[in-house]
């Protein structure tokens, strides 16, 4: 990927500085087996739970703050932010 572990804090909180596209999609339920997975699997840097797969060129983030999850696309320099929709 080109992209150090800690450079990905960067890339999701100033986007557009590394020229990404962002996409938010709020969701009823939450991705919570993805979240967790994350966290018990990932790196944390900062208030951010990180995982990432070479083959697809993908990172999964999430915040935990706010416990959304972020996916990181270096292919297609895309992020998409998932968060919970409270109705």
């Amino acid at each position: 990927m080109g992209v150090s572990i800690s450079d990905i804090k960067y890339i999701v909180e100033r986007p557009e500085i590394f020229g990404f596209k962002v996409e938010t999609i709020r969701k009823d339920n939450g991705f919570n087996t993805v979240i967790n997975d994350v966290k018990q699997n990932g790196i944390r840097i900062d208030n951010y739970w990180v995982t990432c797969n070479k083959d697809n060129g993908e990172c999964e983030v999430v915040d935990d703050n706010s416990n959304s999850l972020i996916i990181v696309n270096f292919i297609k320099k895309t992020i998409i932010k998932y968060v919970t929709s409270k109705l």
